[in-house]
C-alpha cells in the first residue's frame, strides 16, 4: 500500500464523512490537491485532539497518508502554521480555496501554484490590500494552468497595446480592438499599467473584470459558492 509521510499540505476544506469521520481536502506542492480520509476526527476520542486543532482550513500542517485510491486514509496531521484571516480576508480565502478546488486536477503536482498560494495567504493574513491580492493569485494562476494574459499585445493582429484605444477580451485569443464601446471594453493606458504591474485604485476594477471574463471559461456554467454566500459582505471578489 502506498505510503506518504511528512508532507506538507494546506487544508483547503473539511466536510462530515459517515459517522465520526471527515472529509479533508489538501494541497501539497508535490501530490497536488488530493483528499483523505481522517477517521474519528469527529468523534470524542481525545486522540483526535491535535488532529482536530491541525486540520483547520487555511493551515499549513504536515500530513502521513496511505492508500492507492483517489481517496488516501489519514495517518497522521501535525500542525505546522496558521494563517489567521478575519473578516474579508477569510471571505478572500475561501474564494481562493475555492478556485483551487475548481480549477486543479487531483493529484497534479503544482509547486508554482503552492508558491502563489502560500504568498496569497500571507498578504491575507497580514491585512494587505486584499484586491490587490487576489488580482495577482488570480492572474498568476491562470499564467500557471497555461491561460496567461499578455496585457500589452493585441492578440489577434500581434501589435502593441495603444494608450489611446479600447481593447475586450475573446475567450481563446485574449485582447483585440474593440469595435464599439460596452462594459467588456478595456482603455488601452489601463492595459499597458496592468502589464508593468500597476494595481491602483484607476486599474482594480478593469483587472478584476478581466479576471472575471478570463476564468468564466474555465470554471464553466456553475457559479463559485464563496461569491454567493458572502459577495454582499466582500467587495474584493
Amino acid at each position: 500500500m502506498n505510503r506518504v509521510e511528512g508532507e506538507l499540505c494546506f487544508v483547503l476544506h473539511i466536510r462530515p464523512y459517515r459517522d465520526t469521520s471527515a472529509l479533508v481536502n489538501l494541497f501539497s506542492p508535490n501530490y497536488g490537491r488530493f483528499t483523505c480520509v481522517a477517521k474519528g476526527l469527529r468523534g470524542a476520542s481525545r486522540s483526535r485532539q491535535s488532529w482536530r486543532a491541525a486540520l483547520q482550513a487555511f493551515n499549513l500542517v504536515s500530513v502521513s497518508w496511505q492508500g492507492r485510491g483517489e481517496l488516501k486514509s489519514l495517518i497522521d496531521a501535525q500542525h505546522q502554521q496558521t494563517f489567521s484571516l478575519q473578516g474579508k480576508a477569510l471571505f478572500c480565502g475561501l474564494y481562493v480555496n475555492e478556485l483551487l478546488e475548481r480549477l486543479l486536477h487531483q493529484h497534479d503536482p503544482q509547486i508554482d501554484v503552492f508558491v502563489l498560494y502560500t504568498q496569497c495567504l500571507t498578504q491575507l493574513a497580514v491585512g494587505e490590500d486584499l484586491e490587490t491580492s487576489l488580482r495577482c493569485f488570480e492572474f498568476g494562476l491562470l499564467d500557471v494552468l497555461g491561460y496567461g494574459l499578455n496585457f500589452s499585445v493585441c492578440h489577434r493582429t500581434g501589435s502593441a497595446i495603444v494608450a489611446e484605444q479600447s481593447y475586450r477580451f475573446l475567450v481563446g485569443e485574449g485582447l483585440v480592438l474593440a469595435e464599439e464601446a460596452s462594459e467588456a471594453v478595456f482603455s488601452g493606458e489601463v492595459l499597458l499599467q496592468l502589464a508593468r504591474g500597476g494595481f491602483n485604485r484607476d486599474t482594480l476594477p478593469a483587472a478584476k473584470r478581466l479576471a472575471r471574463l478570463a476564468l468564466l471559461p474555465l470554471l464553466g456554467g456553475k457559479p463559485l459558492r464563496s461569491r454567493a454566500l458572502f459577495a454582499p459582505a466582500s467587495k474584493a471578489k
